[in-house]
C-alpha cells in the first residue's frame, strides 16, 4: 500500500517506515496521523516483517502537532473526529497500536523529536538518537497537559522525579542526557544513525522470534501495569483542557511568538449555591 505522508520500504524482515513532510519538520498533520493509523494495521498482519525502523525525512524525527494555523483548521474539520475527546481516542489507539506491534519497532531519532514526535518514539521498543538530535515535549508551556498515554509510559521509563522535570520544564535533552538518564539507548554520529538501527535490528533478527514477541508482551505488561485504566479517563481529562483559556492562550502565543499569559486556575466554573 502507498502512503502520502509514509516512505515503507520492505526487504529481508526489516521494514524502514520513514516520515515524509520533511519541509514541515515531519509534523503530524491529519494526513500523516491517518496514515500511520492505516500502516498499523498493516503491519498487524504481516508475517513477513519482524522488525520496524521509524525514522523522519530531512533535519528532523518528527516536531509533533503542527500548530500552524491552517493545520488547526484541518484538524478541527474532520468530519470522522467529531470532538476533541474523539481524537483523543485515536491518539490513545494509535499510541497503543504502535506500542503492542507484533514486530520489534526502533526509533531512529535523526533530528528533533518534540512533543507528539517524542511520543512516537517514546512507544518504540528502541531508541538510537543522532548525536545531535533534541528530544522535548513542550506541552505544558502551550497549557496543556502530556497526553496521548505518554506520561504514565514516561514514569515508567525514567521515574517519577525525572518524568516530572523534563515535562514541566519543557527544558529540551540533548543526545548525551537523554543516554544518561536511560531515555534512549544509543547515541551515535548521525551518518551512522541508519545502519546502527539495522545493525541492531539484523541482530534481534538472529534471535528466536517466538521468544522475542513473548519478551517483548512480558516487559510491556511488567513496565506499563493497568495501561487500558487510562484510556477509560484521559480522554475526558483531554476534553476538559481544550475548553480551557490557558490551552487557546497557549497556542496563540505560539503563533504569535510571543510568551503566553497564562491565568491560574482560568476556566474552572465556580458553583453558586442559590439565595
Amino acid at each position: 500500500m502507498a502512503y502520502e505522508t509514509l516512505l515503507v520500504e520492505k526487504k529481508d524482515g526489516i521494514a524502514l517506515v520513514t516520515f515524509n513532510r520533511p519541509d514541515k519538520l515531519n509534523t503530524l498533520n491529519t494526513r500523516l496521523r491517518f496514515d500511520l493509523r492505516d500502516l498499523m494495521a498493516e503491519f498487524r498482519y504481516d508475517l513477513e516483517t519482524r522488525v520496524i525502523i521509524f525514522t523522519g525525512a530531512g533535519r528532523a524525527f518528527s516536531a509533533g502537532f503542527d500548530l500552524r494555523i491552517d493545520a488547526l483548521k484541518e484538524h478541527a474539520s474532520q468530519k470522522e473526529m467529531p470532538n476533541e475527546r474523539i481524537w483523543q481516542l485515536f491518539f490513545l489507539d494509535l499510541m497503543s497500536a504502535i506500542e503492542n506491534l507484533e514486530q520489534v519497532t526502533i526509533a531512529a531519532i535523526n533530528g528533533p523529536a518534540m512533543g507528539g514526535g517524542f511520543c512516537l518514539a517514546l512507544n518504540c521498543d528502541f531508541r538510537i538518537m543522532a548525536d545531535n538530535a533534541r528530544l522535548g515535549v513542550p506541552e505544558t508551556g502551550l497549557g496543556v497537559y502530556l497526553s496521548w498515554g505518554s506520561t504514565p509510559r514516561l514514569v515508567s521509563l525514567l521515574g517519577p522525579a525525572k518524568a516530572k522535570e523534563f515535562i514541566m520544564t519543557c527544558d529540551p535533552v540533548n543526545a548525551d542526557e537523554a543516554l544518561r538518564i536511560g531515555m534512549v539507548n544509543r547515541v551515535v554520529p548521525p551518518d551512522k544513525l541508519i545502519s546502527a538501527s539495522y545493525e541492531l535490528a539484523g541482530k534481534i533478527m538472529r534471535r528466536g522470534p517466538l521468544a522475542i514477541r513473548i519478551t517483548k508482551k512480558q516487559v510491556n505488561a511488567a513496565s506499563v501495569a493497568r495501561m487500558s485504566d487510562l484510556h477509560l479517563f484521559e480522554s475526558e481529562l483531554w476534553e476538559r483542557n481544550q475548553i480551557s483559556p490557558d490551552l487557546q492562550e497557549g497556542i496563540m502565543a505560539s503563533i504569535e511568538k510571543r510568551p503566553p499569559s497564562f491565568k491560574t486556575e482560568a476556566g474552572v466554573p465556580k458553583f453558586d449555591l442559590p439565595g
